[in-house]
């Protein structure tokens, strides 16, 4: 199965917030540094993620997100057609 650029980077996100759910809410800049991705870019992935349910984030100057599911409950295939 083929997986999007949009899809690896959401998979990786993803992976990044369940790694560090007991931050609580990650700020976006955050997370974009550690996995290399625009801020922008980032935004438009976790607007659809969030549209689907798997993410809460927070919009403004103090931009974050937080996985809104139990990490052992999201597959990949969720992630890859939100």
């Amino acid at each position: 199965m083929m997986i999007s650029t949009k899809g690896r980077y959401a998979l990786r996100v993803m992976l990044d917030l369940a790694g560090h759910m007991e931050d609580g809410y990650i700020p976006l800049a955050e997370i974009a540094a550690r996995q290399k991705i625009s801020e922008k870019y980032l935004e438009s992935i976790l607007s659809v993620l969030s549209k689907a349910g798997m993410l809460s984030a927070l919009r403004g100057k103090r931009a974050a997100a937080i996985s809104s599911r139990k990490s052992r409950r999201t597959t990949r295939s969720m992630i890859s057609s939100a």
